[in-house]
Formats: C-alpha cells, sequence, structure tokens
C-alpha cells in the first residue's frame, strides 16, 4: 500500500462539511459565553473557602451548581449538541444505539454481561417461588414475558443482527419458568408473526405500539380464558382520534433531543391514538379497595403502553386491575400490589406479571430479600 493509501483512511474520518465546522466553532462559542454569564455572577454565592472544603469536594460542587443554575441557556446548548452529534454522526449517547432507517434501540437490551446466567437462574428461582407462595393463597401466577424490541427487529440494527451473547436469553427465561413450576406466556412468537406485516414497536420507543400491545393483549386474554379464570360480562368499544399525531419516543428523550425540529432528530412516530372505554357492565370492580377483581395485571411499562391494558379488558369482556408502575423495575409493582390492603383482604384468581426479556439479566437488586419484604417466604 502507498502512502496516498496510507492517508485516505484519516482524511475521510476528519474531514467536515463546511456548514458542520461553522456549527462546531457556534456550539463552542455560546458554551464559552454562556460560562462566561455564569462567572459573572458568582458575586451572589458563598463558595467554601477551607482546605477541607477542596480536598472534600464542596468547593468543586459549588462551582458545579453555580455553573448549572446561572447559564440562561443551558439546556438548549444541550440540546443543539446532541443535535448535532445525531446530524453529523448518527450518534447517540450511552443509553441508546441508533439502528438503520432512524429506528432507536435501548443499550440495556443489548449489553454482555458477565453475570447474565447467575442473575438468571436468581430470577427464576425468585419467581418459582412466588408462584409456590401465591398458590398457598389461592392466587395462580402468570409471567408475560415481553421480548427484547431489538430482538424483533434485529434487521434495523446497525450490525443488521441481535447479539450472540443474547440470542438464546428468550428462550431460556421460557424455559426456566416452566422448570420452576411457573405459568408462562410466551409472546415472541405471535409478536414475530405480527411484524412480518406491520410495525409492532414504536421506532423512536422503547415498547411495543398500539398494534403490538394488541397483540399481546389478545394471546394473554386466550391464555387466561384457558386457564378457566372466571370473569365478569362488561362490553367495551375502541374510541379512535380521526388523525394520526405526532409521538416523540422516550429513546428521543433520552437522546436529549425532545426540544429540537424534526430535521435535527429521527422522525417520531404518527399514531391515530386509540382509547378503550366500557359501555356496560354487571359488575363493578375498583381500584385498591373495591370488590375483588379475577385478573390483576402488574409490571412495568409495558403495560401502560399501547393502550394494553385497554386491549386486553376489551379482549376479556372484563375487568382488570392495573397495578403496573413507569421505572418501577422487576420488583417494585408487584412488591407494592403484594403490600396493599386490597390484595391481603380480596386476592384475584390471577396476578400477571408482565416482564420485558432485558430484566432477567440484569444485575440484582433486592431479590435475595425479597420474599421476605413481601411475607411470602416458603418455609
Amino acid at each position: 500500500m502507498n502512502s496516498t493509501q496510507q492517508e485516505a483512511p484519516v482524511q475521510l474520518q476528519t474531514r467536515l462539511p463546511h456548514w458542520a465546522a461553522g456549527v462546531l466553532v457556534g456550539v463552542m462559542l455560546a458554551g464559552l459565553w454562556q460560562f462566561a454569564s455564569a462567572i459573572g455572577q458568582w458575586s451572589d454565592m458563598v463558595i467554601p473557602q477551607a482546605a477541607s472544603d477542596f480536598r472534600e469536594g464542596r468547593t468543586t460542587g459549588a462551582i458545579e451548581k453555580q455553573i448549572d443554575q446561572k447559564m440562561p441557556a443551558r439546556s438548549s446548548l444541550i440540546a443543539s449538541a446532541n443535535a448535532l452529534r445525531f446530524s453529523l454522526l448518527q450518534g447517540a449517547n450511552e443509553q441508546v444505539r441508533v439502528g438503520r432507517s432512524d429506528w432507536l434501540f435501548l443499550t440495556e437490551e443489548l449489553q454482555y454481561d458477565a453475570q447474565a446466567q447467575r442473575n438468571m437462574a436468581a430470577r427464576l428461582s425468585l419467581l418459582g417461588q412466588t408462584a409456590h407462595a401465591l398458590q398457598g393463597k389461592g392466587v395462580q401466577l402468570l409471567l408475560a414475558v415481553v421480548p427484547d424490541k431489538a430482538r424483533i427487529y434485529e434487521q434495523y440494527l446497525p450490525t443488521g443482527h441481535y447479539p450472540e451473547y443474547n440470542a438464546m436469553r428468550y428462550q431460556a427465561a421460557i424455559a426456566g419458568l416452566q422448570s420452576h413450576g411457573v405459568a408462562v406466556l410466551d409472546l415472541l412468537t405471535v409478536l414475530q408473526d405480527a411484524a412480518k406485516t406491520q410495525e409492532v414497536y414504536y421506532r423512536t420507543d422503547t415498547h411495543w405500539n398500539q398494534v403490538g400491545a394488541k397483540v399481546a393483549a389478545l394471546a394473554l386474554a386466550k391464555r387466561l380464558r384457558e386457564m378457566q379464570v372466571p370473569l365478569g360480562d362488561t362490553a367495551y368499544r375502541i374510541v379512535q382520534a380521526t388523525t394520526a399525531s405526532e409521538r416523540a419516543g422516550d429513546l428521543i428523550r433520552l437522546m436529549g433531543l425532545e426540544q429540537v425540529p424534526n430535521w435535527l432528530r429521527p422522525l417520531p412516530d404518527q399514531e391515530a391514538i386509540q382509547k378503550i372505554d366500557a359501555i356496560s357492565s354487571t359488575s363493578q370492580n375498583s381500584l385498591f379497595g373495591g370488590s375483588a377483581v379475577a385478573v390483576v395485571l402488574t409490571g412495568t411499562s409495558y403495560s401502560l403502553r399501547g393502550n394494553f391494558h385497554g386491549h386486553l379488558q376489551q379482549a376479556l369482556s372484563s375487568q382488570v386491575l392495573n397495578a403496573a408502575k413507569d421505572g418501577g423495575g422487576f420488583l417494585q409493582a408487584t412488591g407494592d400490589y403484594l403490600k396493599d390492603e386490597a390484595f391481603k383482604t380480596e386476592p384475584p384468581q390471577v396476578i400477571v406479571w408482565e416482564v420485558p426479556e432485558r430484566f432477567m439479566t440484569l444485575p440484582l437488586t433486592q431479590e435475595s430479600t425479597w420474599l421476605k419484604t413481601q411475607q411470602l417466604a416458603v418455609h
């Protein structure tokens, strides 16, 4: 290889359009002006002075707080820098991976963890013990495992394929739950089949969209009927917006691009919002403290997205108590419900615990003591 050939890759990596260089300089100058503005307002701030303040970080902490509070356009500068990173490099922060055709993915779905098998084994054991303890109270536990968006749409990942080290994670979770005596709903096949003809996850969001949520809800309703759960007789109707509206997903927000125009970020999803309303009922159920319900749904934000809860109620013709939580992790929603007086006095026939696939191998938190804190420890 001659010298010209050796230098070519370096030139390709460092050459930027003139307009991009100008934007970079502009952002840097704006940042310097903002920093100077913050410095100029330090007269009203008491900065720690003693040597121990420097040594223990109080001085730097005060300076960071001053910069954070006094820079008048800090959030706009950050948004501009994030937009520039995406526009020039198709890049994002460590929480998001930008895929092909502007599909976005949560990094957590794609991470490698050397302790993945140990973490999953601990959770499988916990879920098995939970199912056994609940059975002693006359309650059936059904796990609904939500496959990774990255697994369903691996063709849009930057590499074009789902990572090999996680390839068997979903199947291992299903088989492990079954071996621990836990009833489980496999949602992978129905979502993969539906994805052949229509999108079942949002492009710019972690979660399933209204189509995917309905597919999952119908599969769950079918399984609950097979379990011969006693259900109510409530009629529902779908109320749908006449026009589609823009929906910037949680991954756009994680990238810090929620406030920038569309030409500087992946195009948000478009969706005609659906709502499912009860129009008649022969039973009356209420949330946390009314008549007992046959089915309680716990879990994560998946149970709060895409009208999943509404689709499930419509498919069952029965009211379902939704105790899922945003940002609650693996344990919080179920733990909170099991502590509630409604569960203690009038437990349901079935608890459906919705769990995203990626949660099965995340680092452990309170799993070792959770059964005891819920007073479900099996002796």
